[in-house]
């Protein structure tokens, strides 16, 4: 990439089942870097879109999240807010089951993934456990879910979802963007944004 500050915009194919893709952006204003983008789902054969919009401190962890789904003509939004030390509020309010929790992962995008990676900053053959703040969907339920994340090489982490026992190998680029998530997940496109 010849400008690291500028604006990317990546797109992502769930080749998994061909039910899904992903159009995301990336920005770095000053207050630290955002990830914003949409989602659209073939979800038990109905269209379901999620928007979502996540800001980074400089250090890129969560502080906060948007996100709107539109599925089966409801249309749902959900808004959480972190203190950067683990405690959050969904909505205005409290929750207590989320404490301790530092990344936001929503569970139908490819994207977060790059917010542990560039959060923790792993050398090679380093990992970490780590505590986020899952986002189901379509029930846009919020759980705290324990994960591992291991640097296996430079641009490759093993993703362990120590909660299910799921477990993946996930190709990134220099911000911690997947190109491939074990071959259920694949970059399509990727360039610059417009301004």
């Amino acid at each position: 990439m010849s400008d690291p500050s500028a604006d990317r915009e990546i797109m992502w194919r769930r080749v998994m089942d061909d039910l899904s893709f992903e159009l995301a952006r990336l920005s770095r204003p000053a207050a630290g870097p955002a990830l914003s983008g949409v989602v659209l789902v073939a979800e038990g054969g109905a269209p379901l879109r999620m928007d979502y919009r996540v800001h980074c401190d400089e250090a890129w962890r969560t502080r906060s999240v948007d996100v709107a789904q539109t599925y089966q003509g409801r249309r749902r939004a959900l808004g959480l807010t972190h203190d950067g030390d683990g405690t959050w509020l969904v909505d205005g309010k409290p929750v207590p089951t989320l404490a301790g929790c530092t990344d936001v992962d929503l569970g139908i995008s490819p994207s977060t993934n790059a917010l542990p990676v560039n959060r923790l900053r792993l050398g090679v053959g380093e990992s970490q456990v780590i505590r986020a703040a899952w986002v189901r969907f379509p029930c846009l339920e919020i759980v705290a879910a324990e994960q591992s994340y291991e640097r296996v090489a430079a641009m490759q982490y093993r993703y362990r979802s120590l909660t299910s026992g799921f477990e993946a190998l996930i190709d990134v680029d220099d911000d911690g963007l997947p190109t491939d998530y074990a071959g259920i997940w694949r970059r399509l496109a990727e360039g610059m944004a417009s301004g």
